[in-house]
């Protein structure tokens, strides 16, 4: 999947907000992360993020246009709220069914950290209007609040997004202490990530038979296995997802099968 993550503000004539803690800090050690985050699962990422700009409005035109120009699948804007140092929570805005859809998940997993739940919104922010493709805009919280100030954590806030966002959790996650077994039970393909092999390089497909096939690790996600190889003799690298309708995943010497929970 492309997702085109806009790390709000952090740009010439187009800064955050400041309370506690300033929200260009906070939305640049979150947007970082959870580009690494959406990286490392196998995804492809588009910064959206602007450096320079000559007014508000050409900073929020440059970031719509970067997003529309890359033809992006998800569109995500992060930021943090302030009001009245008393108000607190998270809040997430889309304004498609689509939209919604995706803020309702990406709402769900950040409420689990603590944070007051304020809702799925529908206010028309400039970058949800002007985007082609599904969009939300992230409120992670309050920047004055020192409720949240006291409670937020970078690395934590962005796992809870990419959760909301791919659908992985740690409990998706096999055990890596332990060996496995890819089981592949009709031919299929191995790719470099969860988007449909009609749309990847046809140099980065593996064909695979049937059979067993012993990995080192593995995890579900998003209807798909990740397998890591011990070498990267299969299409000069160790990592590769297979569909999980093609094959099934088991602790080597067993005969459980180990299945995604998605």
């Amino acid at each position: 999947m492309k997702f085109g993550i806009d790390i709000g503000h952090n740009c010439s004539h187009d800064t955050g907000a400041i309370g506690i803690k300033k929200e260009d800090d906070l939305t640049k050690a979150v947007g970082t992360l959870l580009i690494q985050k959406l990286k490392a699962a196998g995804n492809t990422v588009i910064d959206c993020t602007p450096t320079n700009a000559n007014s508000d409005n050409h900073s929020l035109w440059q970031r719509v246009n970067i997003a529309n120009a890359n033809n992006v699948n998800l569109f995500v804007s992060i930021h943090f709220n302030k009001f009245n140092s008393k108000a607190d929570g998270t809040e997430v805005y889309g304004i498609s069914n689509a939209s919604k859809g995706i803020a309702k998940s990406v709402l769900k997993e950040i409420v689990a950290l603590g944070y007051r739940d304020r809702g799925v919104k529908d206010t028309a922010f400039f970058v949800l209007r002007h985007t082609q493709m599904p969009a939300i805009l992230i409120e992670c919280c309050f920047c004055d609040s020192k409720t949240d100030m006291d409670r937020f954590d970078a690395e934590k806030m962005a796992e809870a997004i990419k959760v909301g966002l791919i659908g992985e959790s740690k409990q998706d996650s096999l055990k890596s202490d332990k060996d496995y077994i890819l089981e592949i039970t009709v031919p299929t393909i191995l790719k470099p990530s969860t988007d449909q092999a009609s749309t990847l390089l046809q140099e980065t497909l593996v064909d695979i038979v049937p059979g067993n096939y012993p990995v080192l690790d593995a995890r579900f996600e998003e209807q798909h296995y990740w397998v890591k190889w011990s070498d990267k003799t299969k299409g000069n690298r160790d990592e590769h997802f297979v569909f999980a309708g093609h094959c099934k995943v088991r602790e080597k010497d067993d005969a459980t099968v180990v299945t995604g929970t998605k």
